[in-house]
């Protein structure tokens, strides 16, 4: 394989330059100074020759260069160290071969060694990954055995106080320490083999004792704790640490403590592992089909698990409960889908229920494998058409599937199917969506195909890939399972960081969220969870935030010091920041805390405040002393992440990159990673390495797609050309005897009586497992490519999020990109919606380094979202678990074992007023009204601002699908759109004011069906996902079309309401909110708002007003209800009718109870009484019931316009609010100034002149003078006038110009200009070969083609299926013409008859039972009975005496019917047709003899004098001799142009075949490449010999034509006596003996001839341009010249004499020259051969010097011979050469003179003819040229000679 060489070549955008370190132009003196740093490192580092001594130089300019700012020299330098051509790895070896005893050993040397290997620029660099772990893989060692002594010495060094007086232990021992710490903890990381080396627990020991003696920091002792966790980890040993657990912790719910026995994974199945980080994050078939339950872990520490140590068991558990609540409900599902296929129920019984959202497509197959680019292997599965498509447009079906969740791009696919027996399931993802019809391999929408959808293995592992080749060869049908809520790309990669954090056995925080450790370090100040110390980096002396960002008064004192213990003046901090108390509150917590939990109940502002901290912690003046890095704020939506960033850039912080491509934000468009990144440059090393990785992925894939042929050859049967090869490599004894025998049509050839079928479906399976085998590496080997280039990108995203002041990133996109995070060493995470968060997620954000991390939430609020309700708090079955309790609920109210975290409340809300607010006080009762929402106005509209509309209307019951999962109300939807339709005209709100929420999909849909009608309904993406999770997709909504709405109500634009679920409008809010609470039954359910969290958010949303529709009867049995009711009841706020309150007319009452209250009471949004304001438009009451001043001002006055017009006496006939606009009342008879009279309106009467005279009227052209017809109206004098009389000039084509006068005619300065259209007729010209004429365009100019028509000829036997064009095969079956007159014809069909015609009228009656009218021998023409066919009588039969068909006598002369319907009398038609050219007659006109016409051409097909159609011999035998005769000339012809086409076609392929060869290079050719260089000649070859076996005279029409006569004239033997008895003069066969054309077949010979001198003059010139050519074995592509060419002389020769034979001088020069080239190439490379081949040359040249002589004659008497006389001199100079006198004068003339050169400065050379040049100077070519006396090219580049080019040494003696 040929890696790293690039397709693209030089257009790469990625360098594949080696060999080049750096620009030769550094971009500036910094760059350019750290370049000569490098070198002269590298210098040093190449001289390094001993083993032991260590240059010390060496590491501490290695320091240097890494605390640089050059990434390229930082990059290089790691690639050198590892490089097999340097001393770096012999460096390293050396560095650590230290003694015990050296005291040399803390030299700086070791010191700066520590620096290097654990250096950020190497750990954090990930597109040096490789390199750095090659690094580490050589300092660890085989097992350790490297590593582990040489930390142990250290150590030991460290550790011995009784040495330190001795030792010469370096003054900063903490940082030796720290290095060994991170140096070990990466090998352990990388090296997982080093856990088993028996040492590793000494040295974690010595560690200890080091860290002891130093006093070493914190992180180094938690490294340590950390690896010796893995180490136990790894060594099956479960930890005994025990648990810390806090008496004073709070005790919650009793739960129970019975010491129950729990099983330990491992053994229930296939992936079931103690260790999470051995399970597979897909479930495997064995895991599904599994009928033990999955162990579930509790949460609760107090329960057992089989791991002791809290954070292992704390990320054990969050893995496993994560994995459960993705997988969980799928496993069910394809349990029992699987189950029902296994025990024979079949593929269609398809499960129901369950809390997975599935979708099921019957008839599935895998229709074909690919591998694609960038995707790899790739199945493209076809399906059943789903039965709703049926029968819809495919653009409806296209715009269907488009917006439907389906089958999305990442989703996740199960392919169901009955595999021999078993059932089995392969997991993949969609790899792409296609909904058009074509350009792809698969489309869910096709004309012809069923849907199909391209498909990729999630797993890559080899028994998947078997599984998937095995369906798709056996054609296996199956279910594919949709599952479009599980895309893999959002879970996976937190699942996967879980295992990783596993592995590393770390967790930032820890101490925080789960019960503390015994440990032989305590971390001072943690005695207690209640007493969070501040932030690491805030511990440095005189550490202080600097809060000038957020000072209101531009003040620069305003500070806080995190670890100081006086409490800050919050009245200042208030009164300075804008803040509230308990926001100042938190804000400090969160400064002061290094674990900071703030809770922020609904309005209270915690975004605002989330603001202002990130402001304090982004200020410049602080972030670089405390080493900070970027902040990365994570969300747990999209949208809440845009929202918050948006606030950020409007305070200034504009440094922001935002990961992930989901922002529907404006304001970020050009702050996204992929954009921001475009301007990050990569380093040369990194543009090298991607050049090599995409060249080796190319390669890859390539090789995969290779080893596709024989998977998609096993889909169909089994061949011997597919087996060929197996088992020639795999079974050559076997091979070879089945070479031995012959083969079937499938290549197998049955010996005895077995069937060999069986055997080659072994070996067929045998072949495609290797083949997938081979498949499997090679994909994988593409993954770990692909991973490479995506390593380098990430690299350099890194680098570009490193430039960033804050980093914006959800939950899932965090997890994605935690290689890439990790590795910015960020010490401040902020997570807002902490509360939404699942615990799993969270995790992700504790990345190692992390230091300070806040959450901002409010746990009483929604909590977050899982799939598995039985792993749900809310449930009693998922009380162990509480998967979806957030880590900041869990630490924030507290759990048996731990108390709670501090939490730092805002209690302050600026939302919702008072008797809003005061509904979830039992929740917070500490919650406060700020005095902005004391003074909130009031609904317009409504008597209450909060009310509880109590209805008695149940809940829909059905049975419809969607009824387990969601509810809706038909009547609460109503009353809700009547009370929105009311809110709305008012005329106070706008669209974004009113949000109506409901806790159901099914009312949502209800409502968006319901409101749609008069207002553009708003909706989130994740209620239109709830909505397709739900089924509801492509529905109509119910009452879409129930009613008809009159043009006032349609909306208008802008016109939107909000409608949302419960869960999907938290953290948003309206000033008005409408809540349907849909459930209403008698059992009282509530369902989703029985629990406080949603009740809370429900309704806190609403600002000015909140109105809930609800049966009360049924909340009533929730507490927190029962309490907002009774609040509610006590200020009369509850009622089963709507208090309206008309704004114009307050003490009106209306009371609405249903919706159609609403259209009687308050129509108009007021009241019902009439609006008493007037109009101010027109002075007229209001007519309208009472309604806003909005809908006042547009109101339009319905009364009689009683304006009067300025410009006529005419009343108005419209309505008062309308405009008057112009007069329409008719005007008869108007006189316009031209003098016509016309109909015209009132209003055109004020401008007569602008009406236009349409009347008719002669007028005279001027210029022209042609009289033309044109509208009154019309100026034919102006210049934009023309002409439309018919052009009468005749175009060149000789058709009539299709233009017109004034189209052919222009005008211009210059006078008036003709130009002529082009001719759009069609061609009309008549073919050569046929009797068709051209149907194109007309084409003057250019030739017409061959004919496209289905050819003509026909006979009674058979009809021809070619083009008219292409030469007919005659029909050679026996001539079917008869009668018992003339006797029977016995020439085959096709041939001219040999009988003589019958002029006597046939016997035979028709079927009306008349005598037929026609001739003898015939056949009867139906429907042309002179009695009967009245229609025919008229018409005209005998064109000599123009006697009609009525008055001729059919016994005397009968009627000759032809085949176009036409009939005459023989006597009319005979002389036209020409019958005397073909017989003989007496005097008295009778035939009575043959004519022997083989000499002269027929003129052609005789035709119909009326419609002239040929004549047929199908229809009319009579003329049957005539007809054979001219069509066996037409077939000739035929035959003779289509080879001509054939042989032009391929003489053109020829030419640019020996272009091609001339402009591609012939030097420094790779001798792999020589056989594809010659491929093409050997086609072209093949395709001219193919010719001459067409041409060859075998297998010309005539010659067919010929053997078959002669054939049945030797079985004709009463012919021969019947023509002793006629007057002929001829032979019977050989007056049909045909002329070949041998024209056709010397073309194609003349043709393979050039093409071979073209490949042999080439191959001449590689062997003379190319050094491999000496080399030994080598062995020319297809025959070497030297053999070539002899073969090809003798044959050239035989081809001349023949072409001199058959007079074709053309053909025969053409072959001379062919002769002269090869005989001259052959003097050329046979100058060093032995005298036999020189003497072979010279009578290969003398020859050609005597045909060129002979061409030179021949050119004479041809015409436009004169570049065949240019060619044949030219050739015969150039066989010439030059005598010795010759080139002694072109000696002097070259050397002598001023300009000469002379012959020490310069060399001769001697061009690819044989004509000597010289180059002066150097002697050397640096330039091309032309040789004057041939013209090929001479010279050549960089002292290199052009192909072709020699030495002349000759000239130089």
């Amino acid at each position: 394989m040929d890696h790293g060489r690039c397709r693209f070549g030089s257009d790469c955008k990625y360098s594949h330059d080696s060999s080049s370190q750096g620009s030769d132009t550094p971009r500036n003196v910094e760059a350019n100074l750290a370049r000569n740093d490098y070198h002269n490192w590298k210098r040093l580092l190449s001289y390094y020759t001993t083993d032991t001594v260590v240059d010390g130089r060496i590491w501490e300019q290695t320091v240097g260069i890494l605390d640089g700012e050059d990434r390229e020299i930082q990059q290089l330098v790691v690639k050198t160290l590892v490089s097999d051509d340097n001393n770096g790895l012999k460096l390293v070896r050396t560095t650590m071969d230290i003694e015990h005893d050296d005291i040399a050993a803390w030299r700086p040397t070791t010191r700066d060694f520590l620096k290097v290997i654990t250096h950020t620029a190497l750990l954090d660099c990930l597109s040096i990954e490789t390199y750095v772990s090659t690094l580490y893989n050589f300092i660890a060692g085989y097992n350790g055995q490297r590593a582990i002594p040489y930390f142990s010495l250290l150590c030991r060094q460290l550790g011995d106080k009784s040495q330190r007086h001795i030792v010469a232990v370096p003054s900063n021992p903490e940082e030796i320490l720290t290095s060994i710490s991170k140096a070990l903890y990466e090998i352990v990381r990388r090296e997982r083999r080093v856990l088993f080396n028996d040492d590793l627990q000494g040295l974690f020991d010595l560690l200890d004792e080091a860290v002891e003696a130093t006093g070493a920091p914190r992180s180094s002792a938690n490294r340590i704790e950390t690896m010796k966790q893995i180490l136990k980890s790894a060594s099956g040993l479960l930890t005994t640490t025990t648990l810390t657990l806090d008496p004073k912790a709070p005790r919650l719910a009793v739960t129970s403590n019975f010491p129950l026995e729990i099983k330990p994974p491992g053994g229930r199945h296939d992936n079931d592992h103690h260790d999470i980080s051995q399970i597979r994050i897909l479930p495997t078939l064995d895991e599904i089909m599994s009928d033990e339950s999955d162990y579930l872990p509790s949460t609760n520490f107090l329960r057992p698990h089989f791991l002791t140590n809290p954070i292992q068991r704390y990320i054990d558990s969050s893995f496993r409960l994560l994995r459960h609540d993705i997988f969980g409900p799928l496993k069910d599902h394809l349990y029992s889908l699987l189950h029902n296929i296994s025990e024979g129920t079949g593929t269609h019984a398809v499960p129901r229920g369950g809390e997975i959202r599935a979708f099921h497509y019957p008839r599935a197959r895998i229709g074909h494998l690919a591998v694609e680019e960038r995707r790899g292997l790739v199945a493209h599965a076809s399906f059943a058409p789903l039965p709703q498509l049926k029968g819809k447009p495919k653009e409806e079906q296209s715009r269907w599937w488009n917006e439907s969740p389906r089958l999305a791009e990442g989703g996740l696919a199960c392919f169901v199917a009955n595999e021999n027996g078993r059932a089995c399931a392969l997991l993949m993802t969609v790899a792409e969506k296609n909904t058009f019809q074509k350009q792809k391999a698969s489309s869910l929408v096709s004309d012809h195909h069923q849907p199909s959808i391209a498909l990729k293995l999630v797993s890559g592992d080899q028994e998947d890939c078997r599984r998937l080749v095995r369906l798709y060869s056996e054609k296996t049908q199956g279910i594919l399972v949709d599952l479009p809520s599980l895309i893999p790309a959002t879970f996976a990669p937190i699942l996967r960081n879980l295992q990783a954090m596993f592995q590393a056995g770390e967790l930032p925080f820890h101490e925080w969220i789960v019960p503390s450790t015994v440990r032989r370090f305590r971390v001072a100040g943690a005695k207690t969870i209640a007493h969070i110390p501040p932030p690491e980096y805030t511990r440095q002396p005189g550490f202080l935030f600097r809060l000038d960002t957020i000072d209101l008064t531009g003040g620069r004192d305003l500070t806080l010091r995190p670890g100081a213990t006086d409490d800050t003046d919050l009245d200042q901090l208030e009164a300075r920041t804008g803040l509230n108390q308990s926001q100042c509150q938190a804000l400090i917590a969160a400064l002061k805390r290094e674990y900071v939990l703030i809770q922020g109940p609904p309005g209270t502002g915690k975004s605002y405040l989330g603001v202002k901290l990130l402001q304090v912690l982004v200020a410049h003046t602080h972030r670089k002393t405390a080493g900070l890095g970027p902040i990365i704020v994570i969300c747990y939506t999209n949208h809440a992440l845009d929202q918050f960033l948006k606030h950020l850039d409007a305070v200034g912080i504009n440094k922001i990159i935002r990961i992930g491509g989901q922002s529907r934000c404006n304001e970020l468009e050009g702050r996204n990673l992929k954009e921001v990144s475009k301007e990050t440059p990569r380093t040369r090393t990194e543009g090298q390495l991607l050049g090599k990785n995409y060249s080796d992925l190319e390669e890859h894939l390539k090789d995969a797609g290779y080893r596709l042929r024989p998977l998609h050859g096993a889909a169909g049967w089994p061949t011997w050309k597919l087996l060929d090869r197996y088992l020639a490599i795999r079974e050559p004894t076997l091979h070879t005897l089945f070479s031995l025998y012959g083969h079937d049509e499938d290549g197998f050839e049955v010996v005895g009586d077995k069937d060999p079928i069986a055997l080659a479906k072994h070996w067929m399976k045998k072949l495609c497992e290797e083949a997938t085998d081979d498949l499997v590496e090679l994909t994988s080997a593409a993954e770990k490519v692909q991973s490479n280039i995506n390593d380098i990108h990430d690299e350099v995203h890194r680098r570009t999020l490193l430039s960033a002041d804050v980093i914006g990133v959800t939950t899932t996109g965090l997890a994605r990109n935690i290689s890439v995070l990790k590795r910015l060493r960020s010490k401040v995470v902020v997570c807002e919606e902490a509360g939404e968060v699942l615990e799993p997620h969270i995790i992700s954000a504790l990345m190692p380094g992390l230091e300070h991390f806040i959450q901002i939430g409010d746990h009483r609020q929604l909590r977050p979202q899982i799939n598995n309700h039985s792993l749900s708090l809310e449930s009693a079955a998922g009380q162990p678990y509480q998967l979806d309790r957030s880590q900041f609920e869990r630490r924030a109210i507290g759990e048996q074992g731990m108390r709670p975290a501090p939490v730092a409340q805002l209690n302050i809300q600026r939302r919702m007023r008072p008797e809003i607010s005061r509904l979830i006080h039992r929740i917070y009762p500490h919650l406060q009204d700020h005095e902005t929402v004391q003074s909130l106005p009031d609904v317009v509209g409504m008597r209450n601002n909060v009310f509880w509309l109590d209805h008695d209307y149940m809940e829909d019951n059905s049975d419809d699908k969607h009824l387990m999962k969601s509810h809706s109300n038909e009547w609460e939807a109503c009353m809700t759109k009547a009370l929105v339709r009311h809110i709305v005209r008012q005329g106070e709100y706008k669209s974004e004011d009113i949000a109506v929420l409901t806790p159901y999909t099914g009312q949502l849909q209800k409502l968006r069906g319901l409101l749609s009608k008069d207002y553009e309904v708003a909706l989130s993406d994740r209620d239109k996902e709830a909505l397709a999770a739900d089924g509801f997709e492509g529905e109509t909504a119910e009452g879409d079309v129930k009613e008809s709405h009159k043009p006032l109500q349609k909306k208008k634009l802008g016109e939107f309401i909000r409608l949302a679920t419960v869960d999907n409008f938290q953290g948003e809010e309206a000033k008005i909110v409408i809540v349907s609470l849909v459930r209403a039954n008698k059992q009282k359910k509530v369902g989703f708002l029985r629990t406080e969290n949603r009740i809370n958010v429900l309704v806190s949303r609403a600002q000015h007003g909140m109105f809930l529709i609800g049966n009360a009867e049924t909340y009533l049995n929730v507490e927190m209800w029962a309490q907002i009711h009774d609040q509610l009841a006590d200020v009369d706020a509850v009622g089963t009718a709507f208090q309206l309150c008309c704004p114009r007319h307050r003490d009106t009452i209306i009371s609405c109870s249903e919706p159609d209250d609403f259209l009687i009471q308050a129509p108009e949004g007021g009241c019902a009484l009439p609006c008493e304001r007037r109009l101010d438009a027109c002075g007229h009451r209001c007519q309208a019931k009472c309604h806003s001043q909005g809908m006042h001002d547009t109101f339009s006055c319905p009364q009689p316009c009683q304006r009067i017009r300025s410009t006529c006496s005419h009343a108005c006939p419209k309505l008062c609010g309308a405009a008057c606009g112009s007069c329409m009342v008719g005007i008869k008879d108007a006189l316009l100034p031209c003098a016509h009279a016309k109909d015209i309106k009132c209003y055109q009467l004020q401008n007569l002149k602008a009406i236009p005279c349409l009347q008719t009227v002669v007028k005279i052209v001027p210029g022209c003078g042609h009289a033309v017809e044109e509208e009154c109206r019309v100026d034919v004098s102006a210049d934009d006038f023309r002409c439309d009389v018919p052009c009468t000039m005749i175009l060149p084509c000789g058709h009539a110009c299709p233009g017109t006068c004034g189209t052919c005619s222009s005008k211009s300065d210059k006078g008036t200009m003709t130009e002529h259209k082009p001719c759009t007729r069609r061609c009309g010209r008549q073919y050569d070969a046929c009797n068709h004429s051209c149907r194109k365009k007309c084409h003057p100019g250019e030739k017409c083609g061959s004919c496209d028509a289905r050819c003509q000829v026909k006979c009674p036997h058979s009809a021809c299926a070619q083009k008219c064009s292409e030469p007919c095969a005659p029909c050679i079956e026996k001539c079917a013409w008869s009668c018992k007159h003339q006797g029977s014809c016995n020439m085959p069909c096709a041939a001219p008859c040999t009988r003589l015609p019958c002029d006597e009228r046939c016997e035979r009656s028709l079927k009306c039972g008349h005598q037929c009218p026609s001739l003898c021998g015939e056949d009867c023409p139906q429907g042309y009975c002179q009695v009967c066919d009245a229609d025919k009588h008229e018409a005209r039969v005998d064109l000599l005496e123009f006697k009609i068909y009525r008055d001729i006598d059919l016994d005397e002369t009968p009627i000759v019917v032809l085949g176009c319907g036409h009939f005459f009398t023989p006597e009319s038609l005979d002389g036209l047709v020409g019958m005397s050219e073909v017989y003989t007659t007496d005097k008295y006109g009778n035939f009575h003899g043959l004519k022997n016409f083989s000499a002269v051409m027929s003129s052609g097909v005789p035709s119909c004098p009326d419609c002239k159609c040929p004549i047929r011999q199908f229809a009319t035998r009579r003329y049957n001799r005539v007809i054979n005769r001219a069509v066996m000339d037409e077939t000739s012809k035929r035959f003779h142009l289509s080879g001509r086409a054939k042989l032009d076609a391929l003489e053109e392929m020829a030419g640019k075949l020996e272009e091609q060869f001339a402009n591609l290079p012939k030097r420094q050719l790779l001798k792999e490449k020589l056989r594809e260089r010659y491929t093409a000649a050997q086609t072209l070859e093949k395709e001219a010999r193919t010719l001459q076996q067409m041409f060859d005279k075998q297998n010309q029409p005539v010659k067919k034509l010929f053997d078959a006569v002669r054939t049945y004239g030797q079985e004709a033997v009463s012919l021969e006596e019947r023509m002793s008895r006629l007057d002929v003069s001829i032979a019977p066969f050989e007056a049909y003996a045909p002329v070949f054309n041998e024209q056709l077949l010397l073309g194609a010979c003349i043709i393979q001839l050039r093409i071979q001198a073209i490949v042999i003059r080439d191959k001449f010139t590689v062997l003379s341009s190319n050094t491999f050519a000496d080399e030994e074995g080598f062995k020319m592509p297809f025959g070497a010249p030297g053999i070539l060419a002899p073969v090809f002389m003798k044959s050239c020769y035989s081809y001349i004499e023949q072409a001199m034979a058959q007079n074709l001088p053309r053909f025969a020069i053409q072959a001379i020259i062919c002769y002269a080239r090869i005989a001259n190439c052959s003097d050329s490379f046979d100058g060093t051969s032995t005298s036999s081949g020189t003497t072979r040359t010279t009578s290969y040249k003398d020859t050609a010097r005597e045909l060129l002589d002979q061409a030179l004659d021949m050119c004479g008497p041809l015409q436009d011979s004169d570049n065949l006389q240019d060619l044949i001199l030219k050739m015969k100079k150039i066989l010439a050469g030059l005598s010795s006198e010759e080139l002694a004068s072109i000696k002097v003339a070259m050397v002598s003179g001023p300009d000469g050169l002379r012959t020490h400065s310069g060399h001769w050379y001697n061009c690819a003819n044989g004509h000597p040049f010289a180059i002066g100077e150097c002697g050397m070519p640096m330039e091309e040229a032309l040789c004057p006396e041939c013209g090929s090219r001479i010279g050549g580049q960089n002292h290199q000679p052009l192909a072709g080019v020699t030495r002349a040494v000759e000239m130089e003696g």
